[in-house]
């Protein structure tokens, strides 16, 4: 995963709609070894980025990979979004 896709996904989970859901940084990533929250991710980068970005009403910059890759994988996640409903992700 590219480290730009990393630091957008710390950053979309940063703001402050996301943070008001109260899931803790280690339902997506396991910790550091030194307590910092965001080590290697648990689930799959690019599910969380479409996820997250539709939550905060922001255009994804990876649905339409997951879409052409596993048919429709991206709006399915998406949807979940759009009805609050947290999906099963990809387990890295």
């Amino acid at each position: 995963m590219s480290n730009t896709l990393e630091q957008r996904l710390i950053e979309l989970y940063r703001h402050p709609t996301i943070l008001g859901c109260n899931w803790q940084p280690r339902l997506f990533w396991y910790p550091e070894t030194d307590g910092t929250p965001f080590g290697a991710l648990r689930v799959d980068g690019r599910e969380l980025e479409v996820f997250l970005a539709t939550i905060l009403g922001e255009p994804s910059t990876e649905q339409a990979g997951l879409d052409d890759e596993q048919d429709g994988r991206g709006q399915f996640i998406a949807a979940n979004a759009r009805r609050h409903e947290l999906p099963l992700f990809t387990r890295r």
